[in-house]
């Protein structure tokens, strides 16, 4: 059985990830759909209170922490309901639903259930309750970087697609292989197609060539039917990504999150990768 860990918030957002979760999921395979969700059960003992046990102040701050598990569990149970609904309406019936309500800091909770459960991929929302977004260090940030399981971070809106289109930026990188076959597989069950591509902007762009070149042949039997291949020579980066997405009516974006990734030869700091977020499409987030 497939397992998708769905990290939630409660927002809104919420309800379109886990939508988009059973969208991507397909009908097919018998597919676990794993609700986590992480309360804050930080308690701030004061100075005054360190050499004489429990005062009043933490003994407030440990019914906070008990308010906040209480509703983090009815807000759980909510919106267990409402996936089961959904589930029945729409006669979804390849789907199993679990749920986990724990106190912690977020990311650390995540990457640690997922040694437990061993999901095929996470699934969860680029914004929610927080005010950050994912490249201005929000939690789906901190989670590609910390998960080995590969990550697709959704942002607010409506992804549903009769067919997933998917750039993967290559970047010369050793796992390029590897990459292709894990996007192939975790996209088995719908109607996918994946567009590798290099952009070359200077330097041996026979060399560059010759890796799509080599793509291209080890992967034989599925170009034009899932696969396509592509060698993008410009000298405007930016213009030259945006380009490729809209002539190819892209919806998603795949890359492997290493430091000398796509992004990292594609733009030089914090603000460039944010604007390249701006375009609004899910992002699969590979470990190397």
């Amino acid at each position: 059985m497939k397992t998708i860990l769905i990290p939630v918030d409660f927002s809104d957002h919420s309800v379109s990830t886990y939508k988009y979760a059973i969208r991507i999921a397909g009908t097919c395979a018998k597919t676990r759909l794993y609700f986590q969700h992480s309360y804050n059960d930080l308690i701030v003992v004061p100075d005054s209170g360190l050499n004489s046990g429990f005062d009043n102040e933490t003994y407030i701050n440990m019914q906070l922490v008990e308010e906040f598990r209480k509703q983090a569990e009815t807000n759980m149970k909510k919106l267990k309901e409402e996936v089961e609904n959904y589930l029945t309406q729409n006669n979804f019936s390849n789907f199993k639903i679990e749920t986990a309500v724990t106190g912690g800091e977020p990311s650390w909770e995540i990457t640690n259930l997922c040694k437990e459960i061993i999901p095929q991929f996470i699934v969860m929302g680029t914004q929610g309750n927080g005010k950050n977004e994912i490249f201005e260090g929000s939690m789906a940030k901190k989670i590609m970087n910390k998960a080995i399981t590969p990550v697709i971070a959704v942002p607010i809106g409506d992804f549903f697609h009769d067919e997933l289109k998917i750039m993967y930026a290559s970047n010369n990188h050793e796992r390029d292989y590897s990459k292709i076959q894990l996007l192939i597989k975790m996209f088995e069950n719908i109607p996918t197609k994946i567009f590798v591509v290099h952009f070359h902007f200077e330097g041996n762009r026979d060399k560059n060539l010759q890796l799509i070149s080599g793509l291209k042949e080890a992967f034989a039997a599925e170009e034009n039917k899932r696969l396509n291949f592509s060698l993008v020579d410009t000298a405007d980066k930016e213009n030259a990504l945006e380009s490729f997405v809209e002539e190819n009516d892209i919806n998603s974006i795949a890359f492997i999150a290493h430091k000398s990734n796509f992004f990292k030869s594609l733009f030089k700091d914090t603000i460039s990768k944010h604007d390249f977020f701006k375009l609004g499409l899910p992002m699969i987030a590979m470990h190397e």
